[in-house]
């Protein structure tokens, strides 16, 4: 009896701090996982910005002022699914390469890659504008890769837990999704805030500082 007592008192402690990982492991996959499916959320921000607007599509001369219009905004939008495509791409292939590398060198090592792209990745979307439009591509690519990296290393976690792995793996893929909601967030800031470019460079060092 006294020997299942203090068994008891060792494994209340360890299964502790198990949980609080998954806690923090759950945070960081919600911040940073998968935010790149919420990413059309900006296609009705970036044009008042005059993202990819800057093109012949978008300054010929037209008919009329609405034939005009349509093309530059099919222009810009094109490019926006691109940019979104590439980011999707790199959210779900390089899985075959960060697996090998998680198990190479460990979780934290890949982690702190992880953070070197998500700041790469903001801080591009902080300084695009007209005449450095190809950052928007620059930022949909790190930011995949740093989600990326972060899933899978919250995942490999879940082989600690022998009894309640199916749980813990379900509440990390349930964190992945709700990560989709920052753009929308970012995307009410910009709007209610201000419209003006040096406040969206603001509010993009800012949003990805605090991240951290």
């Amino acid at each position: 009896m006294i020997d299942t007592t203090t068994s008891m008192k060792k494994k209340t402690p360890h299964l502790i701090r198990k949980w609080s990982g998954v806690i923090w492991l759950l945070i960081e996959v919600n911040l940073f996982g998968g935010t790149i499916f919420g990413f059309p959320a900006l296609f009705q921000i970036l044009p008042q910005y005059n993202i990819y607007g800057e093109n012949n599509d978008c300054s010929s001369s037209s008919n009329t002022i609405e034939s005009e219009e349509s093309s530059c905004e099919r222009y810009q939008t094109r490019h926006y699914q691109n940019a979104l495509t590439l980011g999707i791409i790199l959210f779900e292939i390089p899985s075959l390469i960060i697996g090998p590398m998680i198990d190479r060198f460990g979780c934290r090592f890949v982690k702190l890659i992880s953070i070197i792209f998500h700041i790469v990745g903001w801080l591009a979307l902080a300084f695009v504008s007209p005449g450095r439009d190809s950052l928007l591509y620059v930022h949909t690519a790190f930011s995949s890769l740093s989600g990326v990296m972060v899933l899978l290393t919250a995942y490999s976690s879940s082989g600690y837990f022998t009894k309640s792995r199916a749980f813990v793996s379900a509440l990390f893929a349930g964190a992945c999704t709700s990560a989709t909601m920052w753009y929308s967030i970012f995307q009410v800031c910009c709007n209610v805030f201000s419209l003006q470019k040096e406040k969206v460079e603001f509010d993009s060092i800012y949003f990805c500082i605090n991240l951290f």
